[in-house]
């Protein structure tokens, strides 16, 4: 099984440093539509977004990048789904002012989702707006998305993030003042996962606490996640890590980082009362690499939709949470 998983691991490596081979970018005003919609639509999905990219459009086409960093801005981006499409395509992005897009139902929680390494914003914007639909979170979720974007330069991806902590600062200090800090859960996939629990590190003086704190596949050291624990459940009600023994990607950050990551799958220690680590190997793996789970798999959507309270009245369950020989572990298993 080691050397099966080591043998995959190389083959995922060099899928990633292949890809790494795109074209540069010119650069090309926000408010521009990309592509006529089409009549196999099906489904188009308009998702709110604020980033600090400089966003730039790149040299193959319709795609954008923004792999430098800019000053905080905001919009909206349309998605658009053929049937069976599973990846989507932009139609336009807009820009708009932030309150613009901080104007959101009164009712239900508003998701603040952060997105994770080498990932372009056109890529982030499409599979937000994929979580978004499955989700069933019409108008409550906004990407924040931060100049990612490169395969092959993991640390350069983890400088970004590092030097994007005070505008996402700033963007949850005015989701506060718009709809109430116990109104906002902060979701967040794989590197997503630290600019949360080192956003929070840098917050002492907001007036309550975030109702959710959702780290899924977190691209985290474990014992930096167990150190920051206290912290974080003092500033976040509820918080729950999704991991999986089958994410090959964190088994090679695992390597890459020589510790071992929070995403995979093992006991930890922590207070059951105000966290909880959901073990989703055996769902099994759901696109390859097993880490997108949050995006393809079905077993951890319907979990998700239950944590965030937008699963539709009376519906039935497929999967249940089964409880671990630790306190506050469950694993997500068939019911």
């Amino acid at each position: 099984m080691i050397r099966i998983r080591t043998l995959l691991l190389y083959l995922l490596l060099g899928a990633l440093g292949v890809a790494a081979l795109a074209s540069c970018a010119a650069r090309m005003p926000v408010d521009t539509e990309i592509r006529a919609r089409s009549p196999e639509d099906q489904v188009v999905v308009n998702l709110r977004f604020v980033t600090n990219r400089a966003l730039a459009r790149s040299g193959s086409g319709a795609g954008y990048v923004g792999g430098d960093h800019g000053q905080l801005s905001a919009g909206f981006c349309e998605a658009a789904f053929e049937a069976g499409d599973r990846w989507g395509k932009i139609l336009r992005i807009d820009s708009a002012p932030i309150e613009s897009v901080l104007d959101v139902s009164p009712e239900g929680r508003l998701v603040i989702y952060v997105h994770g390494y080498s990932e372009s914003f056109d890529r982030s914007c499409r599979r937000a707006a994929v979580l978004q639909r499955r989700l069933r979170l019409d108008d409550r979720l906004i990407l924040f998305s931060w100049p990612s974007g490169s395969y092959v330069s993991y640390a350069r991806d983890g400088r970004a993030l590092d030097e994007s902590l005070d505008e996402l600062n700033a963007f949850l200090s005015l989701a506060i003042d718009a709809v109430g800090q116990d109104r906002i859960a902060l979701m967040a996939h794989s590197m997503g996962s630290r600019a949360i629990v080192n956003a929070l590190k840098r917050r002492d003086s907001d007036p309550g606490r975030f109702s959710d704190a959702i780290l899924l596949a977190p691209d985290v050291r474990r014992d930096a996640f167990i150190e920051n624990l206290q912290m974080l459940q003092r500033k976040v009600a509820d918080i729950t890590v999704y991991t999986s023994d089958n994410d090959l990607v964190l088994w090679l950050s695992t390597v890459v980082n020589v510790s071992p990551r929070l995403g995979l799958a093992g006991d930890i220690d922590i207070d059951p009362d105000h966290a909880k680590v959901i073990d989703i190997t055996p769902t099994g793996v759901s696109f390859i690499g097993g880490h997108l789970y949050h995006i393809f798999n079905a077993a951890v959507a319907e979990d998700l939709r239950t944590v965030l309270g937008t699963a539709p009245p009376g519906a039935s369950r497929a999967w249940q949470r089964v409880p671990g020989e630790t306190g506050g572990i469950w694993r997500l298993e068939v019911r």
